[in-house]
């Protein structure tokens, strides 16, 4: 039972974590963020605290942005042709059912807030 307890409170990890597992600074995944929601896609379901300031990330929120990097920086792809190839795999997973994620999303999500 200990490691699903731990697995769960890792569902969700701040932007100083992820920025060490996809191995950009901070600052370039706030950049890719506002890029990411200028382009018009919804890739992204990282979740901002009450207070707007800390940023936390899923799973598969990861993924993308380690896929986005592999795409600008080995494959040499430009931001807009890397989301564009992420937007078509996305496209792939379109019958994937996202509910069970969200509920489990919010439930840590509220952990936070009251803990």
């Amino acid at each position: 039972m200990d490691s699903i307890s731990n697995n769960n409170q890792k569902l969700l990890q701040s932007i100083n974590e992820v920025s060490i597992l996809v191995g950009v600074k901070k600052h370039v995944l706030r950049q890719w963020e506002e890029k990411i929601k200028n382009f018009g896609i919804s890739i992204l379901a990282m979740k901002k605290d009450k207070d707007g300031k800390r940023r936390y990330y899923r799973e598969e929120d990861i993924d993308i942005l380690k896929r986005l990097k592999f795409l600008m920086y080995t494959k040499k792809f430009t931001m807009d042709g890397a989301l564009v190839e992420i937007k078509k795999k996305s496209k792939n997973r379109s019958n994937y059912d996202f509910s069970s994620d969200l509920k489990s999303v919010s439930r840590n999500l509220r952990n936070l807030i009251n803990n």
